[in-house]
């Protein structure tokens, strides 16, 4: 493969990701009660990371504090997350909420859904092979 042709692919790849999270932008919005792609992914992951606080939110997505506690107030105030008073020291661990829980979970559905049906018809080996890219993918960037 030439360098031209690498360069093709990679704008190729940026392109086509942008268009996935537009479309899964725009699937969210057709749930009766949406989350946004910032709601969503905060609280995938308060649900992926027990014992998490608004400063290990900052810290992976690379936000200012301030940001943080804005959206944290927010899924406060919508009733997806709570505080959980067991937990003292500095900072105040997060923990979802049944309704939270509930909305990730439906909005969840709504992308694995999409996901399902774009691969109709792949084959076993292409489905695998595509997941492993997108691990080796997503591993390379969280280095």
């Amino acid at each position: 493969m030439g360098k031209e042709q690498r360069e093709a692919d990679i704008q190729s790849i940026f392109h086509h990701m942008q268009m996935i999270t537009r479309r899964a932008n725009t699937r969210s919005r057709q749930l009766a009660e949406p989350l946004t792609l910032v709601e969503h992914s905060l609280l995938r992951f308060i649900a992926d990371t027990p014992g998490t606080r608004a400063t290990d939110i900052a810290e992976a997505f690379s936000l200012n504090r301030s940001t943080v506690s804005r959206q944290v107030g927010t899924l406060l105030d919508l009733g997806y997350i709570a505080y959980d008073d067991a937990e003292s020291g500095r900072g105040r661990v997060v923990e979802l909420t049944e309704v939270g829980r509930e909305r990730l979970q439906a909005s969840a559905a709504v992308h694995r859904a999409a996901v399902t049906d774009r691969l109709d018809g792949w084959s076993e080996e292409r489905i695998s092979a595509f997941a492993e890219a997108l691990e080796r993918y997503n591993v390379a960037d969280s280095q």
